[in-house]
C-alpha cells in the first residue's frame, strides 16, 4: 500500500474529529475540492485528476473548501463500485490532506487541548469496552463450566467405597475395574480388552451412567448388610450381570486417575 494511504488509514476517527473541529473547512462561497476532483475524473480520467490535484493542493487550497471527509467518501464510492484504481488514487489525495491538517493541528494550541480531551474520552471508552469484553469472556467461561458440569454430573468425595475389581462369576476371565478420577468421578473399564476407560456420570447414590457416540449404559452397585459393595449390575455386552466384587485394584495402580487433556 502507498505510504500516504497507509498514513490515512492509520488515522483514527478521533484524530479526524479533532481536525474537523479545530479547522472548519466548509464555506458557502468556495467550491469543494472533492467535487473538482470528481468532475475531472469523470470527464478526463484519473491521471488528469492527479495532475489537477497537484496544481491545486496545497498552493491553491485557499480557493477551495478542503473537505477531507468528502474526499475520503469519494474514494470509498469508487472502491465500492469496484473501481479500485480511482478509489486508491482519491484516497491518496485525502491522505495528503490529512497529513497537512495534522501538521496544522499540532501547531495549534487550541486543537492540541481538544485532542487531549478527545484522547482522554477515547481512553475511557476503550477501558469501558475492555471491561465489558472481559465480563463477556468471564460469563462465557462460566457458561462452559456449567455445561461441562451438567454433562459430567457432580464430583463426589465418597467414591472410594466403589473402587475394586468386579468379576463375572460365570466367566472369571471377564473382570471390570472401578477406580476414581483425581477430580472426583467414577471411572471403569474392562480388564480383558484394550479400550479407553469410561468416565461415569453420577445419577444417584449408587447409580452411574455413561454415554458417547458409540454406546451408553448404566451400572448400579449393591451393598451387603454391613454396607460394603458386594456386586454391581450393569447393561454392558460381553460380560454377565451382576458382577461380584472380587478384590482390590492391583497394587501398582495409582490412587486416582488423571483426566486426559483435550
Amino acid at each position: 500500500m502507498n505510504r500516504s494511504i497507509a498514513t490515512l488509514t492509520g488515522l483514527s476517527l478521533l484524530v479526524c474529529a479533532a481536525l474537523l473541529l479545530a479547522f472548519p473547512v466548509y464555506a458557502q462561497d468556495k467550491p469543494q475540492l472533492s467535487e473538482e476532483i470528481r468532475k475531472v475524473i469523470e470527464t478526463q480520467g484519473v491521471e488528469a485528476a492527479k495532475q489537477r490535484f497537484a496544481e491545486l493542493y496545497p498552493s491553491q487550497k485557499d480557493a477551495y473548501t478542503v473537505d477531507m471527509q468528502a474526499m475520503m467518501q469519494l474514494g470509498q464510492e469508487y472502491m465500492v463500485a469496484g473501481d479500485m484504481d480511482k478509489g486508491m488514487q482519491v484516497m491518496e489525495m485525502a491522505a495528503l490532506m490529512a497529513q497537512d491538517l495534522a501538521g496544522q493541528m499540532y501547531a495549534n494550541p487550541q486543537s492540541g487541548e481538544m485532542m487531549q480531551r478527545l484522547t482522554e474520552q477515547e481512553m475511557k471508552a476503550k477501558a469501558q469496552q475492555d471491561h465489558q469484553e472481559e465480563l463477556a469472556r468471564e460469563e462465557e467461561q462460566r457458561q462452559k463450566e456449567r455445561e461441562l458440569e451438567q454433562s459430567r454430573g457432580r464430583s463426589r468425595d465418597d467414591l472410594g467405597r466403589f473402587v475394586g475389581l468386579y468379576t463375572d462369576p460365570d466367566n472369571p476371565q471377564r473382570t471390570l475395574f472401578v477406580t476414581v478420577s483425581c477430580d472426583g468421578f467414577l471411572v471403569t473399564g474392562p480388564m480383558w480388552a484394550d479400550v479407553g476407560p469410561w468416565w461415569m456420570r453420577s445419577a444417584a447414590e449408587t447409580v452411574f451412567t455413561y454415554s458417547d457416540s458409540f454406546m451408553s449404559f448404566s451400572m448400579e452397585f449393591e451393598t451387603d448388610a454391613a454396607g460394603n459393595e458386594k456386586a454391581m449390575s450393569h447393561e454392558l455386552d460381553g460380560i454377565g450381570s451382576p458382577v461380584e466384587r472380587s478384590g482390590p485394584l492391583p497394587a501398582d495402580w495409582d490412587e486416582c486417575l488423571e483426566r486426559p487433556r483435550r
